[in-house]
């Protein structure tokens, strides 16, 4: 189980995944320090209750137990080609971990830089919230993986993870720039995802989770783009649980 608590705004969040045999109502028993439970992978039965706010989550998972050469059979045949073509771009895939952010803190601000000029190059102001990773590297439950080319870095990952799970968090890189290499970007990032799947295989992890898919039935682009992968779509639960006053108050906002 990873248990993890970060500012949000006005709101202290206590984010846990893969709570396993925990149930929410056992986690509210403890009176924890924070506003909001936001607790993942929850059953339906444990979704309700007057402070809860239930959101049916959809994602893709992979099998990583599976060989390695049915788990790339599975992965659309086109996606392949560009693992292959990336092969000849000269770039360089690497793997953070909370000793390597330890060694390098500037690695932060570069991820949080490119976080932030993807979505500026959207029209929006989103940031990546530092707070979060922070906690999540304290509790050495996040890895991070990139490619650089030429000394620059083009794309970056992050993963919450523990001993069997891996959860996509973020995907940023800054394809829409006008200097920006699309074609290249665009098969480095292929070719990262693959690299992590393989990373976290070699790891002894059970399962790769894409961190969520809008729908299954009429899938958007990004949507798409996961299901090429060859996982399994799978759905689940996440429930916000009022822990104080404020809290509960959020989470009836939330409902409303």
């Amino acid at each position: 189980m990873i248990d993890i608590s970060y500012q949000k705004k006005f709101l202290k969040v206590n984010q846990i995944w893969y709570p396993n045999d925990v149930t929410v109502s056992g986690l509210l028993r403890q009176k924890r320090k924070a506003d909001i439970l936001f607790v993942h992978g929850v059953p339906a039965a444990e979704t309700k209750g007057s402070f809860r706010k239930e959101q049916e989550f959809h994602t893709c998972m992979n099998d990583l137990t599976r060989p390695e050469e049915d788990m790339l059979a599975a992965v659309n045949k086109a996606v392949r080609y560009q693992f292959r073509r990336s092969e000849k771009d000269n770039i360089e895939v690497c793997f953070y971990t909370k000793e390597d952010i330890r060694k390098a803190p500037e690695l932060l601000s570069k991820f949080s830089d490119i976080y932030k000029r993807m979505y500026q190059s959207k029209g929006s102001d989103t940031r990546l919230n530092m707070s979060a990773v922070k906690r999540y590297l304290d509790a050495d439950a996040i890895i991070f993986s990139a490619v650089w080319h030429e000394g620059e870095m083009l794309v970056f990952h992050s993963y919450v993870c523990d001993d069997t799970d891996a959860r996509l968090l973020h995907s940023a890189s800054c394809f829409r720039e006008e200097s920006a290499d699309q074609s290249m970007i665009g098969r480095a990032n292929k070719r990262l995802h693959w690299e992590d799947i393989l990373y976290f295989k070699k790891k002894g992890l059970l399962r790769y989770d894409w961190g969520g898919i809008s729908d299954f039935e009429n899938p958007n682009g990004i949507d798409a783009f996961k299901l090429k992968f060859g996982g399994d779509k799978i759905t689940y639960y996440n429930v916000f649980a009022g822990n104080t006053l404020l809290g509960k108050l959020a989470v009836t906002a939330i409902k409303v």
